[in-house]
Protein backbone atom coordinates (compact mmCIF):
# COMPACT_ATOMS: atom_id res chain seq x y z
CA UNK A 1 0.00 0.00 0.00
CA UNK A 2 2.98 2.33 1.16
CA UNK A 3 4.28 2.27 -2.82
CA UNK A 4 0.77 3.92 -4.25
CA UNK A 5 -0.22 6.23 -1.70
CA UNK A 6 -0.69 8.80 -4.50
CA UNK A 7 -2.72 6.63 -6.43
CA UNK A 8 -5.11 6.25 -3.35
CA UNK A 9 -4.93 9.73 -2.64
CA UNK A 10 -6.40 10.61 -5.66
CA UNK A 11 -8.62 8.42 -5.53
CA UNK A 12 -10.13 9.41 -2.29
CA UNK A 13 -9.99 12.87 -3.28
CA UNK A 14 -12.04 12.03 -6.74
CA UNK A 15 -15.09 10.17 -4.68
CA UNK A 16 -14.94 13.25 -2.03
CA UNK A 17 -15.61 15.36 -5.44
CA UNK A 18 -18.58 12.61 -6.23
CA UNK A 19 -20.20 13.02 -2.28
CA UNK A 20 -19.48 17.00 -2.64
CA UNK A 21 -21.78 17.36 -5.25
CA UNK A 22 -24.58 14.86 -3.61
CA UNK A 23 -24.83 16.14 -0.35
CA UNK A 24 -27.02 18.60 0.60
CA UNK A 25 -25.46 22.48 0.84
CA UNK A 26 -26.33 22.63 4.61
CA UNK A 27 -23.35 19.56 5.20
CA UNK A 28 -20.87 21.38 3.14
CA UNK A 29 -21.59 24.42 5.19
CA UNK A 30 -21.02 22.13 8.22
CA UNK A 31 -17.89 21.49 6.59
CA UNK A 32 -16.88 25.21 6.14
CA UNK A 33 -17.56 26.09 9.67
CA UNK A 34 -15.53 23.04 10.94
CA UNK A 35 -12.64 24.51 8.80
CA UNK A 36 -12.93 27.67 9.75
CA UNK A 37 -13.66 27.16 14.02
CA UNK A 38 -10.16 24.76 13.76
CA UNK A 39 -8.42 28.05 12.05
CA UNK A 40 -10.21 29.66 14.97
CA UNK A 41 -8.22 27.93 17.49
CA UNK A 42 -4.72 27.97 15.62
CA UNK A 43 -4.68 31.42 16.68
CA UNK A 44 -3.81 30.04 20.00
CA UNK A 45 -0.61 29.45 18.99
CA UNK A 46 1.31 28.36 21.90
CA UNK A 47 -1.00 26.07 22.85
CA UNK A 48 -0.84 23.99 18.98
CA UNK A 49 2.67 23.85 18.72
CA UNK A 50 2.90 22.61 22.08
CA UNK A 51 0.08 19.96 21.59
CA UNK A 52 1.69 19.31 18.47
CA UNK A 53 4.89 17.64 19.96
CA UNK A 54 2.82 15.97 22.98
CA UNK A 55 0.85 14.61 20.02
CA UNK A 56 3.76 12.85 18.59
CA UNK A 57 5.51 11.46 21.73
CA UNK A 58 2.16 9.88 23.35
CA UNK A 59 1.20 8.30 19.47
CA UNK A 60 4.59 7.03 19.22
CA UNK A 61 4.94 5.78 22.88
CA UNK A 62 1.23 4.20 22.75
CA UNK A 63 1.89 1.98 19.78
CA UNK A 64 5.10 0.67 21.66
CA UNK A 65 3.66 -2.69 22.92
CA UNK A 66 2.80 -3.36 19.18
CA UNK A 67 5.60 -1.04 17.38
CA UNK A 68 8.79 -2.00 19.83
CA UNK A 69 11.63 0.60 20.53
CA UNK A 70 13.87 0.53 17.23
CA UNK A 71 16.96 -2.38 16.31
CA UNK A 72 19.99 -0.70 14.82
CA UNK A 73 20.61 -1.94 11.68
CA UNK A 74 23.26 0.38 10.01
CA UNK A 75 26.93 1.24 10.62
CA UNK A 76 26.06 4.99 11.59
CA UNK A 77 23.52 3.95 14.30
CA UNK A 78 26.07 1.85 16.39
CA UNK A 79 28.59 4.52 16.02
CA UNK A 80 25.50 6.91 17.26
CA UNK A 81 25.10 4.57 20.34
CA UNK A 82 28.75 4.18 21.06
CA UNK A 83 28.98 8.30 21.32
CA UNK A 84 25.55 8.36 23.94
CA UNK A 85 26.99 5.33 25.89
CA UNK A 86 30.83 7.79 26.35
CA UNK A 87 28.89 10.45 27.24
CA UNK A 88 26.20 8.76 29.48
CA UNK A 89 29.90 7.46 30.93
CA UNK A 90 30.47 11.09 31.53
CA UNK A 91 32.90 11.34 29.01
CA UNK A 92 33.64 13.22 25.50
CA UNK A 93 35.61 10.22 24.28
CA UNK A 94 37.02 7.04 25.97
CA UNK A 95 40.94 6.29 26.18
CA UNK A 96 42.58 4.51 23.19
CA UNK A 97 42.32 0.78 24.20
CA UNK A 98 46.00 -0.86 24.19
CA UNK A 99 45.06 -3.91 21.67
CA UNK A 100 42.76 -1.16 19.53
CA UNK A 101 43.08 -3.25 16.68
CA UNK A 102 41.17 -5.92 17.63
CA UNK A 103 38.24 -3.78 17.97
CA UNK A 104 38.08 -1.42 14.80
CA UNK A 105 35.11 -0.91 13.06
CA UNK A 106 32.82 1.17 10.57
CA UNK A 107 32.36 4.59 11.37
CA UNK A 108 34.41 4.13 15.19
CA UNK A 109 37.48 6.01 15.89
CA UNK A 110 40.22 3.93 17.90
CA UNK A 111 43.28 6.58 17.33
CA UNK A 112 44.13 8.74 19.12
CA UNK A 113 40.76 8.14 20.94
CA UNK A 114 37.91 5.11 21.42
CA UNK A 115 35.25 7.64 20.02
CA UNK A 116 32.49 8.13 16.91
CA UNK A 117 33.23 9.71 14.34
CA UNK A 118 30.06 12.03 14.06
CA UNK A 119 29.26 15.68 15.78
CA UNK A 120 28.00 15.30 19.08
CA UNK A 121 24.36 16.51 19.04
CA UNK A 122 22.74 13.26 17.76
CA UNK A 123 24.73 11.43 20.65
CA UNK A 124 23.89 14.11 23.51
CA UNK A 125 20.08 13.62 22.74
CA UNK A 126 20.56 9.76 22.99
CA UNK A 127 22.56 9.42 26.20
CA UNK A 128 19.91 11.99 27.63
CA UNK A 129 17.54 9.18 26.91
CA UNK A 130 19.83 6.42 27.98
CA UNK A 131 20.47 8.41 31.74
CA UNK A 132 17.22 9.05 32.36
CA UNK A 133 15.36 6.56 30.75
CA UNK A 134 17.10 3.75 30.65
CA UNK A 135 17.51 3.50 26.62
CA UNK A 136 19.15 5.84 23.87
CA UNK A 137 16.10 5.67 22.08
CA UNK A 138 13.96 7.51 24.19
CA UNK A 139 16.09 10.79 23.61
CA UNK A 140 15.54 9.92 20.00
CA UNK A 141 11.72 9.73 20.73
CA UNK A 142 12.12 12.99 22.23
CA UNK A 143 13.61 14.79 19.93
CA UNK A 144 10.74 14.02 17.59
CA UNK A 145 8.40 15.91 19.43
CA UNK A 146 10.22 18.84 20.31
CA UNK A 147 11.04 18.57 15.83
CA UNK A 148 6.96 18.75 15.73
CA UNK A 149 6.60 21.35 17.97
CA UNK A 150 9.59 23.58 16.52
CA UNK A 151 8.19 22.97 12.85
CA UNK A 152 4.80 24.21 14.69
CA UNK A 153 6.14 26.87 16.28
CA UNK A 154 8.88 28.13 13.36
CA UNK A 155 6.16 28.35 10.52
CA UNK A 156 3.81 30.62 12.51
CA UNK A 157 6.46 33.13 11.93
CA UNK A 158 5.93 33.01 8.27
CA UNK A 159 2.60 31.97 8.01
CA UNK A 160 -1.16 33.05 9.57
CA UNK A 161 -1.85 30.21 12.17
CA UNK A 162 -4.26 28.21 10.41
CA UNK A 163 -1.98 27.59 7.35
CA UNK A 164 0.82 26.98 10.01
CA UNK A 165 -1.09 24.31 11.54
CA UNK A 166 -2.07 23.07 7.99
CA UNK A 167 2.23 22.78 7.17
CA UNK A 168 2.96 21.73 10.00
CA UNK A 169 0.39 18.58 9.99
CA UNK A 170 2.46 18.19 6.63
CA UNK A 171 5.18 17.47 8.63
CA UNK A 172 3.28 14.85 11.06
CA UNK A 173 4.24 11.61 8.71
CA UNK A 174 8.29 13.01 9.25
CA UNK A 175 8.00 12.80 12.98
CA UNK A 176 6.02 9.83 13.77
CA UNK A 177 6.57 6.84 10.52
CA UNK A 178 9.94 7.97 9.51
CA UNK A 179 13.52 6.43 10.47
CA UNK A 180 14.15 10.12 11.57
CA UNK A 181 12.37 8.16 15.22
CA UNK A 182 12.40 4.51 14.51
CA UNK A 183 16.11 4.70 13.87
CA UNK A 184 19.27 6.24 15.71
CA UNK A 185 20.62 7.65 12.50
CA UNK A 186 19.69 11.18 13.65
CA UNK A 187 18.15 14.00 11.47
CA UNK A 188 15.58 15.13 14.10
CA UNK A 189 17.78 17.05 15.80
CA UNK A 190 19.34 18.94 13.20
CA UNK A 191 16.20 19.78 12.28
CA UNK A 192 15.44 21.47 15.14
CA UNK A 193 17.82 23.69 14.67
CA UNK A 194 17.12 24.36 11.20
CA UNK A 195 13.34 25.21 12.02
CA UNK A 196 14.56 27.28 15.39
CA UNK A 197 16.73 29.41 12.91
CA UNK A 198 14.03 29.29 10.76
CA UNK A 199 11.19 30.80 12.73
CA UNK A 200 13.82 33.10 14.65
CA UNK A 201 14.88 34.54 11.41
CA UNK A 202 11.10 36.26 10.62
CA UNK A 203 10.20 37.25 13.83
CA UNK A 204 13.56 39.06 14.35
CA UNK A 205 13.04 41.18 10.81
CA UNK A 206 9.63 41.64 11.20
CA UNK A 207 10.67 43.49 14.41
CA UNK A 208 11.82 46.07 12.39
CA UNK A 209 8.38 47.40 12.02
CA UNK A 210 8.60 48.67 15.47
CA UNK A 211 9.75 51.90 16.70
CA UNK A 212 13.22 51.76 18.43
CA UNK A 213 13.63 48.25 17.50
CA UNK A 214 16.55 48.43 16.38
CA UNK A 215 17.71 49.61 19.75
CA UNK A 216 16.10 46.31 21.92
CA UNK A 217 16.95 43.95 18.87
CA UNK A 218 21.29 45.23 19.46
CA UNK A 219 20.56 45.02 23.84
CA UNK A 220 18.23 41.89 23.73
CA UNK A 221 18.87 39.91 20.39
CA UNK A 222 22.15 40.45 18.45
CA UNK A 223 24.00 39.83 22.15
CA UNK A 224 22.40 36.71 23.06
CA UNK A 225 23.49 35.66 19.31
CA UNK A 226 26.91 36.06 19.64
CA UNK A 227 27.53 34.69 23.25
CA UNK A 228 25.41 32.00 22.43
CA UNK A 229 27.71 31.29 18.59
CA UNK A 230 30.54 31.35 20.66
CA UNK A 231 29.67 29.48 23.49
CA UNK A 232 28.57 26.93 20.65
CA UNK A 233 31.47 26.57 18.62
CA UNK A 234 34.16 27.21 21.98
CA UNK A 235 32.22 23.93 23.14
CA UNK A 236 32.58 22.00 19.94
CA UNK A 237 36.09 22.82 19.74
CA UNK A 238 36.84 21.51 23.12
CA UNK A 239 34.51 18.32 21.86
CA UNK A 240 37.21 18.28 19.04
CA UNK A 241 40.34 18.33 21.03
CA UNK A 242 39.21 15.66 23.72
CA UNK A 243 38.64 13.16 20.46
CA UNK A 244 41.27 13.97 18.16
CA UNK A 245 43.79 16.37 20.26
CA UNK A 246 43.37 19.50 18.09
CA UNK A 247 40.46 21.62 18.21
CA UNK A 248 39.29 22.59 14.54
CA UNK A 249 39.91 19.01 13.87
CA UNK A 250 36.63 17.31 13.83
CA UNK A 251 36.43 13.28 14.73
CA UNK A 252 35.16 12.95 10.30
CA UNK A 253 38.14 14.22 9.31
CA UNK A 254 40.06 12.18 11.81
CA UNK A 255 38.64 8.99 10.29
CA UNK A 256 38.40 9.83 6.88
CA UNK A 257 42.05 10.04 6.95
CA UNK A 258 42.79 7.02 8.96
CA UNK A 259 40.51 4.72 6.71
CA UNK A 260 38.71 6.46 3.81
CA UNK A 261 40.20 7.36 0.51
CA UNK A 262 36.90 8.26 -0.80
CA UNK A 263 36.25 12.19 -0.26
CA UNK A 264 32.54 13.04 0.74
CA UNK A 265 32.42 15.72 -2.25
CA UNK A 266 33.16 15.21 -5.73
CA UNK A 267 35.23 18.37 -6.72
CA UNK A 268 37.79 16.97 -4.49
CA UNK A 269 40.42 14.29 -5.68
CA UNK A 270 40.57 10.75 -4.20
CA UNK A 271 43.08 10.50 -1.53
CA UNK A 272 46.47 8.72 -2.81
CA UNK A 273 47.59 8.78 1.06
CA UNK A 274 48.38 5.42 2.50
CA UNK A 275 45.24 4.24 4.33
CA UNK A 276 44.67 0.95 7.20
CA UNK A 277 42.03 -1.31 5.63
CA UNK A 278 39.79 -3.58 7.54
CA UNK A 279 38.82 -7.04 6.84
CA UNK A 280 36.03 -5.66 4.39
CA UNK A 281 37.04 -3.74 1.00
CA UNK A 282 34.30 -0.83 1.56
CA UNK A 283 36.09 1.60 -0.79
CA UNK A 284 35.38 -0.36 -4.22
CA UNK A 285 31.49 0.55 -3.73
CA UNK A 286 32.65 3.79 -2.77
CA UNK A 287 35.11 4.68 -5.59
CA UNK A 288 31.66 3.54 -8.41
CA UNK A 289 29.29 6.09 -6.19
CA UNK A 290 32.54 8.59 -6.36
CA UNK A 291 33.03 7.99 -10.13
CA UNK A 292 29.13 7.90 -11.07
CA UNK A 293 28.54 11.33 -9.59
CA UNK A 294 31.62 12.99 -11.42
CA UNK A 295 30.03 12.20 -14.95
CA UNK A 296 26.33 12.91 -16.82
CA UNK A 297 24.39 10.44 -14.55
CA UNK A 298 24.50 12.74 -11.39
CA UNK A 299 21.77 14.67 -13.77
CA UNK A 300 19.94 11.95 -13.54
CA UNK A 301 20.63 10.34 -10.33
CA UNK A 302 20.08 13.41 -8.20
CA UNK A 303 16.44 14.56 -9.25
CA UNK A 304 15.80 10.98 -8.32
CA UNK A 305 17.62 11.62 -5.01
CA UNK A 306 15.32 14.74 -4.80
CA UNK A 307 12.14 13.09 -5.58
CA UNK A 308 13.41 10.49 -2.69
CA UNK A 309 13.74 13.48 -0.13
CA UNK A 310 10.21 15.22 -0.66
CA UNK A 311 8.35 12.08 -0.45
CA UNK A 312 10.62 11.52 2.86
CA UNK A 313 9.82 14.98 3.80
CA UNK A 314 5.99 15.27 2.37
CA UNK A 315 4.81 12.02 3.44
CA UNK A 316 2.86 12.11 0.14
CA UNK A 317 3.90 13.04 -3.48
CA UNK A 318 0.57 14.76 -3.78
CA UNK A 319 1.86 17.63 -2.15
CA UNK A 320 3.78 18.01 -4.79
CA UNK A 321 1.27 18.98 -7.76
CA UNK A 322 0.72 22.95 -5.97
CA UNK A 323 4.53 23.20 -5.32
CA UNK A 324 5.59 22.91 -8.67
CA UNK A 325 2.41 24.63 -10.26
CA UNK A 326 3.01 27.54 -7.98
CA UNK A 327 6.39 27.57 -8.25
CA UNK A 328 6.76 31.08 -9.98
CA UNK A 329 4.58 32.48 -7.22
CA UNK A 330 6.26 31.15 -4.48
CA UNK A 331 9.73 32.48 -5.93
CA UNK A 332 8.34 36.29 -6.77
CA UNK A 333 6.71 36.34 -2.99
CA UNK A 334 8.12 38.30 -0.41
CA UNK A 335 6.97 36.05 2.45
CA UNK A 336 8.11 32.80 0.55
CA UNK A 337 11.51 33.87 -0.69
CA UNK A 338 13.62 33.33 1.85
CA UNK A 339 12.28 30.07 2.40
CA UNK A 340 12.79 29.71 -1.74
CA UNK A 341 16.31 30.72 -1.77
CA UNK A 342 17.31 27.98 1.21
CA UNK A 343 15.47 25.22 -0.87
CA UNK A 344 18.05 26.43 -3.84
CA UNK A 345 20.83 26.87 -2.01
CA UNK A 346 20.51 23.02 -0.40
CA UNK A 347 19.32 21.98 -4.28
CA UNK A 348 22.65 23.38 -5.97
CA UNK A 349 24.83 22.30 -2.59
CA UNK A 350 23.85 18.82 -3.28
CA UNK A 351 25.12 18.56 -6.35
CA UNK A 352 28.68 18.38 -5.17
CA UNK A 353 28.00 16.06 -2.69
CA UNK A 354 28.91 12.19 -3.50
CA UNK A 355 25.85 10.54 -1.47
CA UNK A 356 22.84 11.99 -0.63
CA UNK A 357 20.38 11.30 1.97
CA UNK A 358 17.39 12.51 3.63
CA UNK A 359 18.32 13.58 6.35
CA UNK A 360 21.37 16.00 4.72
CA UNK A 361 18.42 18.31 4.05
CA UNK A 362 17.61 18.10 7.58
CA UNK A 363 18.92 21.57 8.68
CA UNK A 364 15.82 23.04 5.60
CA UNK A 365 13.14 21.40 6.61
CA UNK A 366 10.84 24.12 8.29
CA UNK A 367 11.69 25.89 4.80
CA UNK A 368 10.10 22.70 2.65
CA UNK A 369 7.09 22.97 4.83
CA UNK A 370 6.95 27.12 4.24
CA UNK A 371 6.61 26.14 0.32
CA UNK A 372 4.12 23.78 0.32
CA UNK A 373 2.02 25.20 2.66
CA UNK A 374 2.06 28.88 0.92
CA UNK A 375 1.48 27.03 -1.86
CA UNK A 376 -1.98 25.67 -0.43
CA UNK A 377 -2.94 28.62 0.02
CA UNK A 378 -2.47 29.54 -3.65
CA UNK A 379 -4.33 26.32 -4.39
CA UNK A 380 -7.20 27.73 -2.48
CA UNK A 381 -7.83 30.91 -4.34
CA UNK A 382 -8.32 28.97 -7.92
CA UNK A 383 -11.53 29.28 -8.99
CA UNK A 384 -13.19 28.14 -12.27
CA UNK A 385 -16.43 28.61 -13.61
CA UNK A 386 -18.30 29.79 -10.37
CA UNK A 387 -17.41 26.45 -8.89
CA UNK A 388 -14.19 27.15 -6.68
CA UNK A 389 -11.94 23.69 -7.13
CA UNK A 390 -8.97 25.14 -5.05
CA UNK A 391 -10.92 25.23 -1.78
CA UNK A 392 -12.68 21.59 -2.46
CA UNK A 393 -8.85 20.39 -2.99
CA UNK A 394 -7.41 22.09 0.08
CA UNK A 395 -10.52 20.65 2.22
CA UNK A 396 -10.05 17.44 0.37
CA UNK A 397 -6.17 16.56 0.10
CA UNK A 398 -5.34 16.72 3.65
CA UNK A 399 -8.42 14.24 4.98
CA UNK A 400 -7.64 11.84 1.96
CA UNK A 401 -3.80 12.01 3.23
CA UNK A 402 -4.29 11.49 6.48
CA UNK A 403 -6.55 8.39 5.98
CA UNK A 404 -4.18 6.56 3.66
CA UNK A 405 -1.59 7.34 5.80
CA UNK A 406 -3.16 6.03 9.40
CA UNK A 407 -4.38 3.14 7.14
CA UNK A 408 -0.75 2.25 5.35
CA UNK A 409 0.90 2.51 8.47
CA UNK A 410 -1.52 0.82 10.66
CA UNK A 411 -1.03 -2.16 8.37
CA UNK A 412 3.07 -2.10 8.41
CA UNK A 413 2.59 -2.31 12.34
CA UNK A 414 0.14 -4.87 12.30
CA UNK A 415 1.91 -7.21 10.28
CA UNK A 416 5.79 -6.14 11.90
CA UNK A 417 6.83 -4.75 8.32
CA UNK A 418 7.34 -0.94 9.14
CA UNK A 419 10.75 0.16 7.61
CA UNK A 420 12.94 -0.40 10.81
CA UNK A 421 11.80 -3.63 11.40
CA UNK A 422 12.10 -5.04 7.77
CA UNK A 423 15.44 -3.31 8.22
CA UNK A 424 16.58 -5.38 11.21
CA UNK A 425 15.47 -8.90 9.80
CA UNK A 426 18.21 -8.75 7.35
CA UNK A 427 20.77 -7.41 9.84
CA UNK A 428 22.88 -9.44 12.03
CA UNK A 429 22.14 -7.63 14.97
CA UNK A 430 19.46 -9.91 16.02
CA UNK A 431 21.45 -13.16 15.85
CA UNK A 432 24.45 -11.24 17.47
CA UNK A 433 21.68 -10.47 20.64
CA UNK A 434 20.47 -13.81 20.14
CA UNK A 435 24.45 -15.28 20.29
CA UNK A 436 25.31 -13.28 23.70
CA UNK A 437 22.32 -14.14 25.40
CA UNK A 438 22.78 -18.13 24.99
CA UNK A 439 26.41 -17.71 25.84
CA UNK A 440 25.75 -15.84 29.20
CA UNK A 441 22.83 -18.50 29.88
CA UNK A 442 25.06 -21.43 28.89
CA UNK A 443 28.43 -20.13 30.40
CA UNK A 444 28.89 -17.87 33.68
CA UNK A 445 31.73 -15.38 33.49
CA UNK A 446 33.47 -12.90 30.95
CA UNK A 447 33.63 -13.76 26.94
CA UNK A 448 35.32 -12.67 24.38
CA UNK A 449 34.56 -13.78 20.85
CA UNK A 450 36.72 -13.85 18.01
CA UNK A 451 35.06 -12.72 14.43
CA UNK A 452 36.39 -14.49 11.22
CA UNK A 453 35.30 -12.93 8.35
CA UNK A 454 36.67 -14.76 5.88
CA UNK A 455 34.10 -15.73 3.13
CA UNK A 456 31.41 -13.24 3.83
CA UNK A 457 30.10 -11.68 0.44
CA UNK A 458 28.89 -8.43 2.03
CA UNK A 459 30.41 -5.50 3.05
CA UNK A 460 27.90 -4.89 5.21
CA UNK A 461 28.04 -7.84 7.96
CA UNK A 462 30.19 -5.99 10.75
CA UNK A 463 30.05 -7.87 13.93
CA UNK A 464 32.59 -6.07 15.82
CA UNK A 465 30.80 -3.23 17.88
CA UNK A 466 31.39 -3.04 21.40
CA UNK A 467 30.32 -0.57 24.22
CA UNK A 468 32.30 2.76 25.82
CA UNK A 469 33.74 0.94 28.31
CA UNK A 470 35.38 -2.47 26.47
CA UNK A 471 36.82 -4.41 29.16
CA UNK A 472 33.57 -4.06 31.49
CA UNK A 473 31.59 -5.26 28.79
CA UNK A 474 30.41 -9.17 29.42
CA UNK A 475 30.43 -10.23 25.87
CA UNK A 476 33.31 -8.97 23.76
CA UNK A 477 33.66 -8.63 19.76
CA UNK A 478 37.26 -8.41 18.52
CA UNK A 479 38.65 -9.22 15.41
CA UNK A 480 40.32 -12.38 14.43
CA UNK A 481 44.07 -11.29 13.67
CA UNK A 482 45.72 -14.61 13.61
CA UNK A 483 46.98 -16.83 16.29
CA UNK A 484 49.94 -15.03 17.19
CA UNK A 485 48.30 -11.47 17.68
CA UNK A 486 45.02 -13.06 19.32
CA UNK A 487 47.49 -14.67 21.94
CA UNK A 488 47.97 -11.22 22.77
CA UNK A 489 44.11 -10.29 23.76
CA UNK A 490 43.96 -13.57 25.32
CA UNK A 491 46.77 -12.74 27.65
CA UNK A 492 45.18 -9.28 28.08
CA UNK A 493 42.03 -10.80 29.15
CA UNK A 494 43.03 -14.06 31.54
CA UNK A 495 39.72 -14.71 33.47
CA UNK A 496 37.74 -14.67 30.35
CA UNK A 497 36.66 -17.63 28.29
CA UNK A 498 37.43 -17.21 24.46
CA UNK A 499 34.97 -18.35 21.74
CA UNK A 500 35.62 -18.42 17.64
CA UNK A 501 32.66 -17.19 15.56
CA UNK A 502 32.40 -17.30 11.56
CA UNK A 503 29.27 -15.96 10.29
CA UNK A 504 30.46 -17.27 6.51
CA UNK A 505 29.69 -20.72 7.71
CA UNK A 506 27.70 -21.20 10.73
CA UNK A 507 25.93 -18.74 13.70
CA UNK A 508 27.13 -21.25 16.13
CA UNK A 509 30.04 -20.26 18.40
CA UNK A 510 33.15 -22.63 18.91
CA UNK A 511 35.74 -22.51 21.43
CA UNK A 512 38.91 -20.95 20.53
Amino acid sequence: MRGHQLVYCAFLIGIFGVVAKAVPPRWQDLLQRFVRGLSSLARHKTLFWVGLGVLVLVVRATLLPVWPIPTPSIYDEFSYLLQADTFAHGRLANPAHPLWRFFESTYVLQQPTYASRFPPAQGLVMAFGQVIFGHPWFGVWLSAGLLAAALCWALQGWLPPGWALFGAFIGLNLCLFSYWINSYWGGAVTAIGGALVTGAWVRITRAKRWRYAWLFGIGAVILPIVLTGVAGASWLAYDNYRITGHPLRLPYREYYEQYEIVPPFSFLPISTAPRTFRHFDLESRARETYERVRSWRLFVDRPLDWLTLLRFYYGNLIWLLPLVVFMPFLWRSRRTRFATILVTAIGAASLIEVWWYPHYAAPFTAALLILVAQSMRYLRQWNYGGWEPGRFLVNAMPVAVLLVMVASEAQAIATHRTADQEEAKNAQVAQKERIEKQLLKKRSGQHVIFVRYAGLPSPHEEWVYNPADIDAAPVIWAQDLGHIENERLRHYYPGRSFWLFKPAESMNLSPY
